[in-house]
């Protein structure tokens, strides 16, 4: 599980909560049902408008896959599992055909099993997964766009509700229960707003964000993966291998690689 994510949603959620029963005794003025109405019921009616409903769910399902998947970065892994196979290939040439399936990085295991099968000119290989590689870069972009773009809509419902909620103030004044309407009204409002600015920076934002985060690291893996297959294909030395790859690294992640030493 990605205890990062988790552990954000909840501290968010604590801050929220915590700041709402501190300011006041009464805390039930914060729950107002045509506020939220408001709010929710707009974004979703935004939402639906802008983007296809199966699009939508199909993205609820990659955001929690994600969000409750392993935290560790992908750049890692592959880089692992490719000085692997360059000490395998060192003492069998079979070595990449006879552990292809073993492969875990699904993006390393498509490259190896194109090489493995042949047919296909090196320089079409290369072509083919760096096509491969932009395309999912800018797919998955896509995913990270369209929270960024709802994350939009609640802050807007929610001055809209302010809107409603003033008009209604003004429109009661003069009225001989018009004091009694002032509550109200200023209360729709400003939880209005309330609402609209946490629903936006509290979930759309960062998911948007969190989104984008895995698209560069995705995208980081797979320009491994595309050097990788040059240095297996010439059998370059393991240590030529590892010190080259590692090239994409931080100083500080080379040593989080879990790599034997080279005998």
């Amino acid at each position: 599980m990605n205890i990062s994510s988790i552990l954000g949603l909840l501290i968010a959620t604590t801050v929220f909560v915590g700041g709402i029963l501190s300011s006041t005794s009464n805390w039930k003025i914060y729950l107002n049902f045509h506020a939220f109405i408001i709010v929710v019921g707009g974004t979703l009616a935004a939402t639906l408008v802008s983007f296809p409903i199966k699009q939508l769910v199909k993205l609820w399902k990659v955001f929690f896959a994600k969000i409750l998947g392993q935290g560790s970065a992908p750049h890692l892994k592959v880089i692992e599992e490719v000085i692997d196979l360059s000490r395998g290939i060192q003492s069998n040439d079979n070595y990449l055909a006879e552990n292809v399936d073993k492969i875990k990085i699904h993006f390393l295991k498509e490259a190896i099993q194109l090489q493995v099968d042949g047919g296909i000119s090196d320089a079409k290989i290369d072509q083919v997964l760096k096509k491969r590689s932009e395309v999912h870069f800018i797919r998955y972009e896509e995913e990270a766009h369209v929270f960024k773009t709802v994350a939009r809509f609640p802050p807007a419902f929610g001055l809209l509700g302010a809107v409603a909620g003033m008009i209604a103030l003004m429109g009661g004044l003069g009225s001989p229960d018009s004091f009694k309407q002032i509550g109200p009204a200023m209360a729709v409002a400003m939880v209005a707003t309330m609402y609209g600015i946490a629903i936006a920076n509290f979930i759309f934002v960062p998911m948007g964000e969190y989104l984008s985060k895995l698209n560069k690291e995705d995208h980081l893996m797979r320009n491994i993966v595309i050097d990788a297959v040059k240095l297996l294909r010439s059998r370059e030395h393991p240590v030529v291998v590892e010190e080259h790859l590692k090239s994409y690294l931080l100083s500080s992640e080379r040593s989080m690689l879990n790599t034997p030493k080279a005998s």
